[in-house]
């Protein structure tokens, strides 16, 4: 008896494992203020979109709301100089990342300086080294773990910005020297040690319009995050699977009643 509850147990927290496993996303799109109305509108879709694929639950913010500590996760894709963070924004955001949250922070191409500066002042508040803005080579390796499980192994953006280092964190995507995408999962960011930091200079590779691998890019960011902040459980098992407990439990089920019936021939 102790077998076949120990097997259905652990059914049930498959089950129960998968459901627990969607995450909160806050995508914060500026779309109130943005520059690029189109644009906003595009990466927001796609992000959301995929997202959604996986699971997870959306919400949508134009703004910073008062209180993000509910989320799993937040997106800040808002690309415009008017949306520079300021010194308490970032400060937010630390404490976020400090109490274990996971975050996306889009920057941007040379022409939306005050947006980038005040992106690399985040990290850098953060814990995660002082980088220094420079425009790198458009087309890109994809570096381990974002080349999967999605596969990608080179992207080429249309206009990006980047970073001439990773600080304490590692590339997304590097052209050898420099890079547009840098990462910090748990334990990199000094000051945040709880939380996972993504951060990639360039809008377009989050389009709607966006080519083959700058969609599967987009997938193994969320998956990246979603496995810092909210690590997966045993997920439901395959059919093959389902077959060999089922077996078992036929097994089990046929022993118990021969024994029963030796014990009755014996009495």
């Amino acid at each position: 008896m102790k077998k076949l509850f120990f097997a259905s147990a652990c059914v049930l927290a498959f089950t129960a494992g998968t459901a627990a496993n969607a995450g909160n996303i806050l995508i914060i799109n500026g779309s109130a203020g943005t520059s690029e109305p189109g644009t906003t509108s595009s990466i927001t879709t796609q992000l959301q979109t995929l997202h959604e694929a996986v699971g997870n639950v959306v919400a949508i913010s134009s703004g910073i709301p008062a209180d993000f500590a509910s989320y799993d996760q937040v997106w800040d894709i808002r690309f415009s100089n008017v949306f520079a963070l300021s010194a308490q924004e970032q400060a937010g955001y630390v404490s976020y990342l400090a109490g274990g949250g996971g975050m996306f922070v889009m920057g941007e191409n040379s022409s939306f300086m005050s947006r980038n500066n005040s992106v690399l002042s985040l990290i850098n508040l953060a814990g995660g080294g002082a980088l220094g803005f420079v425009t790198p080579s458009s087309t890109q390796t994809v570096v381990a773990p974002f080349t999967g499980p999605n596969a990608v192994d080179s992207i080429a953006y249309s206009a990006p910005g980047g970073v001439n280092s990773t600080g304490t964190g590692d590339w997304i995507t590097t052209d050898g020297t420099n890079g547009t995408g840098v990462a910090w999962g748990k334990g990199d960011l000094a000051n945040a040690q709880l939380g996972a930091l993504t951060v990639i200079f360039d809008v377009n590779f989050m389009m709607t319009t966006a080519n083959f691998a700058s969609v599967q890019l987009t997938k193994n960011l969320i998956g990246f995050i979603e496995g810092e902040v909210n690590p997966p459980t045993p997920g439901i098992p395959e059919p093959a699977t389902w077959a060999m407990l089922i077996a078992g439990f036929g097994l089990v089920g046929t022993a118990m009643r021969r024994r029963r019936t030796f014990a009755q021939i014996e009495a």
